[in-house]
Parts: structure tokens; C-alpha cells; sequence
């Protein structure tokens, strides 16, 4: 067996030291997703402690997720509805909603990920609701805008694609 040059090694070392790394680091649609995520488990409150540190833990977890200016703006059958501008507004919101439906689960599906930008993105996806009271169910698609700053992805803008209207 004939011995492979030094250079060869050293290039088949940097090559899989650079596959490693792609591998092992997430890509930009993966951290908005993980985003998504964490917004998604935040919202939810099916199985979680309803006591008010829990409450306050939840929504600081999602304010996490949101830019200081994020604006929402969704209508919902249902009674979801309405538009709130900045961090705070969000905050008191999702207080009030984890109080007044308890058993809320928020599912995500159909998660398209466009426009990505080094600095920014938007999201399609559906999400459907249960607010463990009868007819609770829903099932809305919303547009998401991000932002990324110092190297992290935040929610700026939600709103509702086409809102479900009763006939």
C-alpha cells in the first residue's frame, strides 16, 4: 500500500471537519423554526402549571421571541381577535389568554420558510388552536415577518392570511 501524501490527508481532514460542521450547526431555517417553536410551547398551556409564576415564565418565554415593536394583528373565528403593537401589549395578551383558557394547545403545521434574507424572513404556516372548551377548535394560516439581530432570530410581525369567517 502506497502512502498518501501529507497534503491529501490534511484535505481529507478539512473536508470532514467542514462536513462535521455543517452537519452539526443549524441552518438559518432551522433557528427560525426552534423560534417557533419556543413561541408555539410558550402559548400552550395543556398540561403546564396554571399558578402565576408558571404564567409568568410562559409569557417571558415568548416575549423572548418577539421584537420590542412586534405587531400582531390576527382575526380568528372564534374570538381571537384583534391587533396588538409592541412587546408589552403581547405580554399582558398572552397573560390573559393563559387565564381565561387553561387548556389552550397550540399545534404548528405546513411551516414554509421565503425571503430569507441575512437579516430577514417570513414565515407562512398554520396553526391550530384548541381552547379545550367545546368548539374551541380553529384552524388559521398566519404570515410571520423576522428579524435578525446580533446573530438571532425574533418574530417583528404576525397576521392573519385570511381570517375564518361563520357562514
Amino acid at each position: 500500500m502506497i502512502p498518501l501524501p501529507r497534503k491529501i490527508w490534511l484535505g481529507v481532514l478539512v473536508a470532514l471537519a467542514i462536513g462535521a460542521l455543517w452537519w452539526l450547526i443549524p441552518s438559518e431555517e432551522e433557528r427560525i423554526q426552534q423560534v417557533l417553536e419556543q413561541a408555539r410551547a410558550s402559548v400552550s398551556s395543556e398540561g403546564k402549571p396554571a399558578d402565576g409564576l408558571a404564567l409568568l415564565a410562559r409569557v417571558s418565554q415568548l416575549t423572548q421571541c418577539l421584537t420590542r415593536d412586534v405587531e400582531i394583528q390576527v382575526d380568528v373565528f372564534g374570538g381571537l381577535s384583534g391587533n396588538l403593537n409592541g412587546v408589552d401589549e403581547v405580554r399582558a395578551a398572552a397573560a390573559g389568554m393563559a387565564q381565561q383558557f387553561p387548556g389552550l394547545k397550540v399545534r404548528l403545521s405546513e411551516i414554509q420558510i421565503s425571503e430569507l434574507m441575512p437579516t430577514s424572513a417570513r414565515a407562512t404556516l398554520v396553526a391550530a388552536i384548541d381552547t379545550g372548551s367545546r368548539n374551541g377548535q380553529t384552524a388559521q394560516e398566519f404570515e410571520l415577518r423576522f428579524r435578525k439581530w446580533e446573530g438571532r432570530w425574533y418574530i417583528s410581525k404576525v397576521a392573519t392570511v385570511q381570517a375564518l369567517r361563520a357562514r
